[in-house]
């Protein structure tokens, strides 16, 4: 591997895992019911249900206490999506609006990405340079990485070193920023800051395996540029550092290799490619092994094993080479680009050992470094999604015949409840009872204002006190005799009785009628304002299916027209995910017939050297 080639794979790993780290800051305080919805879908990694609900909120305008984060959210989630037109609009607008000044330093960083992703360095510069310090620590770590990609792709490396010297760094940030630094020291040719900005990363303990992976790169960089520039002795040093448990031990083995064989040692040599050669690996480090160990042992004088291992190294290259073509024919047909859209492609870089789904997919193994790439990545993810949308279209295809069920459910209930709902308002039954409350409340005013308790008798009261009168009455024009004098006092007493029970029951009488009268004023209110929400729900009733038939029309003549559009953008992405992998397979099997020809060339000089040495045999 190449030393400029391996830098920007290293400069490569941190940007991404610096954006990944890169997630929005969760709000203290959710207000609105529809973002908080959003939320979760964003935060459980589903982000396709994120962005549609998102979307669908901000429509309906119901995001009031939330529309700068929604429309931030929206934009992020754009951006991740590969709209850059949309998501720059987006971010354009916001600074439109009079937000708050973290909220503007968060817009120009994603400002300055688009532009970064699109190749708009400068401008990309200019709008870093409109953030503040607002934003938390992380923004200023995201912010220094970014100005440093921008200025390493300008060609500016020493800046790009100087603005990431000293950064405010949270935790799990400085490891990039330190590699990063290095790596534009090292472009920048000033190789022995960049050397030591990368031994003291290397030397650092671990708490992740990112980290710990990290670490493993940056020696395994360092070994390799020291050996390219003539140190072996100090890139054995490093090589020595890179875990043999670690994703990178083949490349570590072959350097630490091919770093001994420069000093000479080609005894010392055979230890780290002997060890490489029986890991059986498909990687080009392995495959370099084959010929590295007969090359070492012809060095040592040990022509006959010489020979046998560029013999087993024949036989092995030539296996490889049919299961290359085997790999190149799996491609072509399609099945790998099937398998790898059906794959969970994670984010730790080692899926493609643990997906189960890849293991009978002979091209797999050859194609770890492609596929865990960015760019490949970032296409398998494009192909990916535009399948999940083609099968949420088709999904939502099959939805719309419910669709308008549903529509002509809501007009058919409307038109059998309507009719005898507006008969039901047209008998003004709640104005009645205002009028006969209003009317009970008036007689109550009345009798405590002229104090008479006969006023709150009672109905069997009312009664009595009738019958009484028309008694007296009736005695009052009967004779004037004792019988009928003492039947006038007998009736007077009683009805004195009646007249004293009912006042003394008319406090408590006036107080509780007052009570209840005021209970009943709320009722009343109450009552009226249904009848004022069923009066305006009446009226827009109609709204719930009114009009959705055409949109409904309108949205599957839709879909029927994105769905080849998609299908067309699906096949392209996938054409070029297949062109990346053949590329890559044809590589190699260039690289395997170049092994082939000099084992091949190697061999024949073997069996010349042992044929011309007098007493040896090939």
């Amino acid at each position: 591997m190449a030393g400029r080639t391996l830098l920007l794979c290293l400069l490569g790993l941190a940007s991404l895992s610096a954006i990944h780290a890169s997630a929005a800051d969760k709000p203290h305080q959710v207000l609105d019911l529809d973002y908080g919805e959003v939320l979760f879908h964003f935060y459980q990694e589903d982000y396709f249900t994120a962005i549609t609900h998102l979307m669908a909120a901000s429509e309906r305008e119901r995001l009031p206490h939330h529309r700068q984060e929604a429309e931030m959210l929206l934009g992020g989630l754009q951006l991740s999506y590969g709209m850059l037109d949309q998501a720059q609009t987006r971010f354009e607008r916001l600074l439109d609006t009079d937000s708050d000044p973290a909220l503007r330093d968060r817009v120009w960083y994603y400002l300055a990405k688009v532009n970064y992703q699109r190749g708009h360095y400068r401008k990309a510069q200019r709008a870093l340079e409109q953030i503040g310090d607002h934003g938390a620590p992380a923004l200023g770590a995201e912010r220094a990485l970014l100005a440093a990609n921008i200025s390493m792709a300008l060609g500016e490396n020493a800046h790009a070193a100087q603005s990431l010297r000293g950064v405010r760094a949270p935790a799990g940030w400085k490891e990039y920023l330190e590699i990063n630094r290095g790596i534009a020291l090292l472009r920048a040719g000033n190789v022995a800051a960049g050397r030591a900005v990368l031994d003291d990363l290397g030397k650092q303990p671990a708490a992740g395996e990112e980290l710990r992976a990290l670490r493993d790169r940056a020696n395994l960089g360092l070994g390799y540029q020291l050996l390219r520039h003539g140190d072996p002795q100090g890139a054995r040093t490093y090589l020595n550092r890179v875990r043999m448990q670690g994703p990178f031990v083949q490349a570590a083995l072959l350097g630490a290799g091919w770093a001994d064989a420069e000093q000479g040692d080609f005894q010392a040599a055979l230890t780290p490619w002997m060890a490489l050669s029986k890991i059986g690996g498909h990687q080009p480090a392995a495959q370099e092994a084959r010929l590295a160990v007969p090359y070492a042992l012809a060095k040592l004088g040990d022509g006959e094993q010489a020979a046998a291992y560029y013999e087993l190294a024949l036989d092995y290259y030539e296996r490889e080479q049919k299961n290359i073509d085997l790999a190149i024919e799996n491609a072509r047909s399609g099945t790998l680009i099937a398998r790898l859209a059906q794959a969970d492609t994670g984010t730790s870089g080692g899926w493609l050992h643990d997906n189960p789904t890849l293991r009978d997919v002979p091209s797999g193994r050859y194609l770890v470094e492609v596929l865990s790439g960015n760019g490949f990545q970032e296409s398998l993810k494009d192909y990916r999604d535009l399948g999940y949308l083609a099968g949420a279209l088709n999904r939502w295809l099959d939805k719309i015949a419910i669709y308008h069920d549903m529509v002509d459910m809501r007009r058919l209930a409307y038109e059998r409840r309507a009719p005898k709902v507006r008969q039901r308002l047209a008998r003004q039954e709640v104005t009645e009872l205002k009028r006969r409350w209003l009317q009970f409340n008036t007689h109550i005013d009345a009798a405590r204002e002229e104090n008479d308790p006969l006023q709150l008798a009672t109905t069997q009261e009312n009664q009595h006190w009738a019958r009484l009168a028309d008694i007296q009455t009736r005695l009052d024009a009967l004779p004037q005799t004792s019988a009928y004098a003492q039947m006038r006092e007998k009736a007077a007493w009683l009805k004195g009785v009646l007249y004293w029970q009912i006042q003394a029951d008319y406090p408590i009488r006036r107080w509780e009628n007052h009570k209840q009268v005021r209970a009943i004023e709320p009722l009343l209110d109450e009552a009226s304002a249904k009848q004022t929400a069923i009066t305006r729900a009446l009226a827009q009733a109609r709204a719930g299916f009114s009009g959705y038939d055409e949109r409904i029309r309108t949205l599957h003549a839709r879909i029927l027209a994105l769905l080849p559009r998609i299908e067309a953008a699906r096949h392209a992405s996938g054409q070029h995910l297949q062109r990346l992998a053949l590329e890559e397979l044809e590589t190699r099997k260039q690289r395997l017939v170049s092994y082939r020809s000099q084992a091949r060339y190697a061999l024949a000089r073997s069996y010349d050297q042992l044929a011309s040495t007098p007493g040896e045999h090939p």
